[in-house]
């Protein structure tokens, strides 16, 4: 399975982030003096989901999904095990956040949630953790859409991205429609971005309480972290190896599984 999904990229991300969203958002300096001149523009909750709606179709596109239906045997493997997964998820709660969680069939270690509900799952991640830590890396990232950091994200994203020209080109309630050089540039900043170490540790505690609902051990939200922890005490140090920029970025994960430890 492994020598199948390392042939396959995942567009819009970095190639074994290992991010799973748990890094911080916030820009990059360098893009700072440019960010300033489009700070004013504001956009509505529903230009902000009609946006994301397109953004996740373009993404979708250009990722390989998995599918219950899908004649390669890999991709189906994947795909009924997510469904199992997230079986559990309370009903109330899909339809309030629109949830539509599925996987990508990749190397990656990540998760990603967007602002419109769309959670998608890789299966780099899925191949290291069990089904009760992948269930709490979705609540983490449901969290972060519960909490509105998917739309700020998106939005600062858009800020430094070409599609701010197309932001600002369209007035009153008009969403432009994005073409595909400015979805990919799109795709590129949103890669960039990183959470705050608060937005995170928010997030923890929303998966953390998320599991409770699905009536699973609420400890698989510290054991999912901890799967990250063990691949980057692997790596050796992160001033010496390739995940250098995958870790520096994070929050303490040490810090953040001791206070979900104190959750017991």
């Amino acid at each position: 399975m492994k020598k199948v999904l390392l042939a396959i990229a995942f567009v819009g991300l970095c190639s074994l982030s290992a991010n799973a969203q748990f890094g911080k958002i916030k820009l990059d300096k360098a893009i700072g003096a440019a960010t300033k001149t489009v700070q004013s523009f504001t956009l509505s909750d529903a230009e902000v989901i009609a946006y994301t709606d397109e953004y996740m179709e373009w993404m979708d596109a250009h990722n390989p999904l998995c599918s219950t239906d899908d004649e390669d045997a890999g991709k189906k493997e994947f795909a009924d095990r997510l469904a199992n997964i997230v079986s559990a998820v309370p009903a109330d709660l899909a339809k309030q956040l629109h949830l539509d969680i599925q996987s990508y069939y990749v190397v990656d270690v990540n998760a990603f949630a967007c602002a419109n509900g769309d959670v998608r799952v890789l299966a780099g991640l899925m191949e290291i953790m069990t089904d009760d830590q992948i269930l709490a890396v979705i609540g983490h990232e449901i969290g972060h859409v519960a909490n509105k950091d998917s739309k700020d994200a998106f939005v600062a994203a858009l800020r430094i991205s070409a599609l701010k020209d197309a932001v600002n080109a369209v007035g009153g309630n008009t969403v432009q429609t994005l073409t595909d050089s400015q979805l990919g540039e799109l795709a590129e900043a949103m890669a960039n971005s990183q959470y705050s170490q608060k937005q995170e540790s928010a997030a923890d505690d929303y998966g953390y309480e998320f599991l409770k609902k699905c009536g699973k051990d609420p400890s698989a939200m510290a054991s999912s972290l901890g799967v990250l922890l063990q691949l980057q005490e692997e790596a050796g140090s992160p001033e010496n190896s390739k995940f250098q920029q995958l870790f520096s970025s994070h929050p303490d994960l040490k810090k953040r599984i001791a206070a979900l430890e104190k959750k017991k």
